[in-house]
C-alpha cells in the first residue's frame, strides 16, 4: 500500500524525531500539521524529512483533514507525536492491499505510563482506527475525541500494536486531561447534552470501579491506580465544566 502518513503536534519537541523515523518505515511522505509549536518542533520535523503545515487550531478532525489534504498518497495513517509503529504493525501496513477504498483499518493501541506498559484498565483495552481512504471518509469535526466517519465503510482490524507513550509522569497527563475535559464538555454541549448532580456525583465513582475493578486496572500496581484516579477527576471535570456551560 501507497500510504502518507500525517501527524499532528503542538511542542512536540520532545517526541517528533523518533515518531517520524518509526512512520518512514511504512512512508516516504509524512506531513507534520502544526498549530504553533514555540518549541523545535518544526526544525526536527524538517531536520528529519517531513513536510511541515502550519496551521490556525480549530480541532483534531480539522487539523488531520488538513494534512491529508496535501498527502501525496489516498491512503492516510493518521498518528500523534507520542505514538510508535510496533515491527508487526509496519508488517501489516506494509502488505495491505489499496483496492478497497470502502475500508477502514485499525489495530491495537499499547499504552505505557512512566516506561510501564499498561495491561489493564481503561487503557489496556484501547484500539485505535487510523488507516484509510481520503476519498471514502474523513475527520468528525468533534472539538475532541475525534473519528473517522465511518458511514459507507467497513471497519477491519489489523496484527500489530500502535505503541503509546502516554506521559513520563502522571501530572502532566493530568495536565492533558484538564484540557481535554473542557473539550469535551463543549462537544457534549453542542449535542445537546446536560450535566445533572447525579453525573457530576457517580459518574467519576463508577469510571473509577469501572476501570481499577471491574477491569483489572489493580494488577497494574500503583500506575494502574493512578490511571483510575485521574480517569474519574477527568469524569468529574468534564461534567463540571458541562454543568456550569448549560446553566
Amino acid at each position: 500500500m501507497e500510504v502518507s502518513v500525517v501527524i499532528i503536534t503542538k511542542n512536540e519537541a520532545e517526541n517528533i524525531s523518533c515518531c517520524i523515523k518509526g512512520a518512514q518505515r511504512v512512508s516516504k511522505d509524512i506531513i507534520v500539521v502544526d498549530s504553533g509549536s514555540t518549541d523545535d518542533t518544526i526544525k526536527l520535523a524538517r531536520e528529519n524529512g517531513a513536510r511541515v503545515l502550519a496551521i490556525d487550531w480549530t480541532s483534531f478532525g480539522d487539523a488531520r483533514n488538513a494534512g491529508a489534504a496535501i498527502a501525496n498518497n489516498d491512503w492516510i495513517l493518521a498518528l500523534d507525536a507520542d505514538e510508535r509503529i510496533t515491527e508487526e504493525l509496519v508488517i501489516s501496513i506494509n502488505n495491505l492491499e489499496q483496492n478497497n477504498a470502502a475500508a477502514i483499518y485499525g489495530f491495537r493501541r499499547q499504552a505505557y505510563l512512566i516506561d510501564k506498559k499498561i495491561r489493564f484498565g481503561d487503557w489496556g483495552r484501547d484500539k485505535v482506527f487510523r488507516i484509510y481512504h481520503r476519498k471514502a471518509t474523513a475527520w468528525n469535526l468533534f472539538p475532541v475525541h475525534e473519528a473517522l466517519i465511518t458511514h459507507g465503510v467497513r471497519k477491519k482490524l489489523i496484527k500489530g500494536n500502535l505503541e503509546h507513550l502516554v506521559s513520563k509522569s502522571i501530572d502532566k497527563n493530568k495536565e492533558k486531561l484538564m484540557r481535554y475535559a473542557k473539550l469535551c464538555a463543549n462537544k457534549y454541549c453542542l449535542l445537546g447534552r446536560k450535566a445533572s448532580v447525579v453525573n457530576i456525583i457517580f459518574s467519576p465513582a463508577f469510571c473509577f470501579f469501572n476501570g481499577y475493578f471491574f477491569r483489572l486496572g489493580f494488577l497494574d500496581g500503583k500506575e494502574g491506580f493512578n490511571i483510575a484516579k485521574v480517569n474519574a477527576y477527568y469524569t468529574w471535570l468534564k461534567y463540571y465544566y458541562l454543568y456550569r456551560l448549560t446553566k
